[in-house]
């Protein structure tokens, strides 16, 4: 039984990795599918970079924070809070 089990997964897990290979492999059938083409188009990538400097930005943000952190951390008695 525990066999049985084994193999069963065994082939589910197979069956579940090659099941997107084969359907990418698999030629299109029907008149409508043999007619699209199945290669992709680049989008235009000019100018596309819209965020520029915002690097240090988002590193002083992070230096604030942290510096921050270790305020809060360290800050406030050191006498313990329970009795």
């Amino acid at each position: 039984m525990v066999l049985f089990k084994s193999a069963v997964a065994a082939l589910a897990s197979v069956a579940l990795v090659a099941t997107p290979a084969l359907a990418q492999a698999a030629p299109a059938k029907g008149a409508v599918m043999a007619k699209v083409s199945t290669v992709r188009a680049g989008a235009d990538a000019k100018n596309a970079n819209h965020l520029k400097g915002s690097g240090t930005i988002v590193a002083v943000l992070a230096v604030i924070a942290i510096i921050g952190g270790i305020v809060a951390a360290t800050s406030g008695s050191s006498k313990p809070k329970s009795p």
